[in-house]
């Protein structure tokens, strides 16, 4: 097991490890002693005998005198008592030894496994001494390719400059230091966004010798405080499009009624200049062409008015076809602006379906208007959509709307009629779940071609109506 691989287990298995240490391992040292002494012993005997011939080596074995025991047996119990005394001591080392080192490890394993990044540099010239793997893995170094380097290899300056900045202001003060937010390229991640902590690291003399760091990877929370920021934003001006809906309602009531009064004195004064035959003939083609754009504009603002009102989700038959130009008008001033071509081909004319008008203009207007922010985001000068209705075998009429655009992020492909999915600046990502979920309530299923090479293509099918 290696160091960072250390488990809480590991005091356990030591203790275990010294309990079943060999008994002949650990009285080694007790034997020798106690040989020791037998060797004082004898080497006396055979002094006193050949040296002061104090009598023979039987008698000195057999019958020494009560001094000479005394004697004998001191130093071989001093021998014996002293190789204990070195036992313990090596023991106790032993111990403390195995201890340090299940500590050392245990420190390891929490340094490596800290959620984040940890780095620890030298105060003298700030260079990185050692990192975790979380670290490794934020930066996309490893710990050889940082070890000894500092922040200048690695970083651009203007980064290395503030990271450096922060870390001599700490070590200065002597202080913690939390800072929020700070911005890091990275090798394999890109830019990220961390949120650091400092500390000095200091000696017995209170003077800072290291530097510890401790780093959370907060990109992900910060992008989705972006989010909630731009949806906010977002819904501030649904509420203030509401309003203005409420309003043009009101005011295309209000406008209704003097384009019906000017379509009908246009009407009469093309019928008293008919009767005066001195007039000029062109005043007649004028006044009836005025009468013609009144009419239409009031019939604009009659859908208009009919698609902000009230919607009772009422299911009744409805003529797809007429539908489909209501929502062609309401869409006319959005495509003249942005110069862009749109086609209607009407397979099926009179063709009665079952459905809610309102609601179905609603999902056509907002794959048209997708169509049209898509070409628009594009800047092609040849912008086109194209509108076409089916009878399916299933007594379906199928709708498709199709436009030459840059066609569907395959990044959110897979999601894209869920709900708050954009790949827009702006808006909600609402537009597409909500016209699935109209669709779907009308007995039908809206789809997207995603085989679709040049642009995008999204249709949708309704019953006929009986």
């Amino acid at each position: 097991m290696s160091d960072t691989q250390y488990s809480l287990k590991s005091g356990d298995k030591m203790d275990r490890q010294l309990r079943n240490i060999n008994s002949s391992d650990r009285y080694t040292i007790i034997w020798l002693g106690l040989l020791i002494g037998i060797g004082f012993y004898a080497a006396d005997v055979i002094i006193d005998v050949f040296v002061f011939q104090s009598g023979t080596i039987k008698e000195e074995i057999f019958s020494p005198s009560h001094h000479e025991i005394w004697m004998r047996f001191s130093v071989l119990i001093t021998a014996v008592a002293f190789a204990i005394y070195v036992q313990i001591l090596l023991r106790r080392e032993q111990v403390t030894s195995k201890r340090a080192t299940i500590a050392e490890n245990f420190l390891n394993y929490i340094f490596e496994h800290i959620p984040g990044m940890v780095f620890i540099k030298d105060a003298k010239e700030l260079r990185f001494i050692r990192i975790n793997r979380g670290g490794e893995l934020l930066l996309g170094l490893s710990s050889q390719e940082l070890t000894g380097k500092n922040d200048y290899d690695f970083f651009p300056k203007e980064q290395a400059d503030f990271f450096t900045s922060k870390d001599r202001e700490v070590l200065e003060s002597g202080d913690e230091l939390d800072i929020k937010e700070e911005e890091i390229n990275t090798r394999t991640k890109g830019k990220r966004w961390l949120h650091t902590k400092k500390v000095p690291l200091l000696d017995d003399e209170g003077q800072p010798i290291y530097l510890l760091g401790i780093s959370e990877d907060i990109t992900d929370a910060k992008q989705t405080e972006e989010e909630l920021q731009k949806q906010q934003l977002e819904m501030a001006r649904v509420v203030r499009l509401s309003t203005m809906g409420e309003m043009a309602s009101s005011i295309a009531h209000e406008l209704n009624q003097p384009l019906t009064a000017l379509s009908s004195y246009c009407g009469t004064a093309a019928s008293l200049v008919k009767s005066q035959p001195s007039l000029q003939p062109q005043i007649v083609d004028i006044l009836e062409r005025a009468q013609e754009q009144a009419h239409r504009a009031s019939l604009i603002i009659r859908h208009l008015r009919e698609f902000l009102g009230v919607d009772d989700g009422h299911i009744e038959p409805i003529d797809i076809d007429q539908t489909i130009k209501n929502s062609l008008e309401l869409v006319k001033p959005e495509v003249k602006h942005r110069n862009l071509n749109i086609e209607y081909h009407p397979v099926l004319k009179g063709c009665m379906v079952k459905g809610n008008k309102i609601q179905i203009e609603q999902v056509l207007l907002n794959l048209l208007m997708n169509s049209i922010e898509a070409l628009d985001n594009t800047k092609k000068t040849m912008g086109k959509i194209i509108i076409q209705t089916h009878l399916l075998p299933d007594n379906t009429v199928e709708i498709t709307v199709s436009d030459n655009g840059p066609g569907i992020d395959r990044d959110i492909a897979d999601k894209i009629f869920d709900a708050f999915e954009t790949n827009k600046s702006t808006g909600l990502g609402m537009g597409l779940a909500i016209s699935r979920s109209i669709i779907e309530k009308h007995g039908g299923k809206l789809w997207t071609d995603l085989q679709q090479r040049n642009g995008a293509l999204f249709g949708f099918n309704l019953p006929v109506s009986e």
